[in-house]
């Protein structure tokens, strides 16, 4: 079956016949170790439905037989997930390696704390946290811009006899070069109405007043140079994020343009996985999805920075610049 492709970008143009020499052959190696992984899976399935009753039944423990079984139970959803993870990690390590080397980007799966993070907590663009996992990192450049991206888990654990951990925050964040250089710091954050002051990212910021009621409710500004802010949240900036907040609506986007670069956070989710393991690896659908994300994040960039020469017809939106 041919692969389809998200969209006529020129960075697809060879995927059909890439995906017929390299990646399905990959993908039909791994066939058995996939299939293994399952079998395996089921069969702790089995023997954890078999225990556990029988411990709670048959053991001479008495009201501490349910406790037996309940560390059955949990032991085998341990043993069942890192099982399936094991296998699937190395899968989705090829898998990625081989998409990112065709659109000539690096791939790394497992990382630690990226130096890139400093800049986003100093600026308070992520939440607070004490628990962090990094991986699905990509690095490359795209229309003369740098740019990397990765995949963040970040939970905060609250301390005291009562403590329980929650995510914060799941999603991407990308650094990409941008055109101007600045000389001071400005933010871009949700509008919460009478809580933006406590979004405040540093001493020396002030709120940066924007003309543009539309932009006004869905974000809130902060920079620590007024004037270089007004200057660099043109109109068509403007219009840049207000069609960004419509592509990546329910993400809370939030930016920094600091130090020639521009950070982005987004609450995505999970997005760069090649899907059930219960289902056969052949066939393009794994890559399809990839695909489409990757196409996502280079809608992301040129809604960022692709020039617009001439006039626009109506607002700024994606569907303007891909024509451009």
């Amino acid at each position: 079956m041919t692969i389809a492709l998200p969209s006529s970008r020129e960075e697809f143009s060879g995927f059909p016949s890439y995906y017929e020499t390299e990646i399905l052959p990959f993908l039909k190696s791994k066939e058995d170790a996939r299939q293994q992984a399952v079998m395996h899976v089921g069969l702790i399935a089995i023997g954890v439905a078999v225990l556990a009753p029988a411990a709670f039944l048959k053991l001479p423990f008495g009201d501490d037989n349910i406790m037996v079984a309940g560390i059955i139970l949990v032991l085998g959803f341990v043993a069942c997930g890192w099982r399936l993870a094991h296998t699937s990690a190395d899968i989705t390590n090829g898998l990625l390696e081989r998409v990112c080397g065709q659109l000539q980007f690096d791939y790394r799966q497992k990382m630690s704390r990226p130096d890139y993070c400093a800049v986003y907590d100093r600026l308070k663009l992520l939440p607070s946290y004490n628990r962090q996992s990094w991986e699905d990192e990509v690095t490359g450049a795209r229309n003369g811009a740098d740019f990397v991206f990765c995949e963040a888990h970040l939970k905060y654990k609250s301390s005291g006899k009562n403590s329980s951990t929650r995510t914060v925050f799941h999603g991407q964040l990308l650094v990409i070069d941008y055109k101007k250089r600045f000389l001071g710091e400005t933010v871009i954050k949700r509008d919460v109405g009478i809580f933006n002051r406590f979004g405040k990212p540093g001493k020396n910021f002030q709120q940066v007043g924007i003309t543009s009621p539309k932009f006004e409710k869905i974000f809130e500004a902060w920079s620590t140079d007024q004037v270089e802010a007004r200057e660099l949240l043109d109109p068509l900036v403007l219009e840049r994020f207000e069609e960004l907040n419509r592509l990546f609506d329910g993400a809370e986007l939030c930016a920094a343009f600091t130090g020639g670069k521009l950070y982005i956070a987004m609450k995505t989710g999970d997005k760069l996985n090649m899907g059930s393991m219960f289902k056969p690896l052949a066939g393009p659908e794994r890559v399809e999805k990839i695909l489409k994300e990757f196409d996502l994040i280079f809608d992301l960039m040129d809604v960022l920075l692709k020039r617009v020469d001439g006039r626009l017809d109506g607002a700024f939106s994606v569907d303007a610049i891909r024509g451009k």
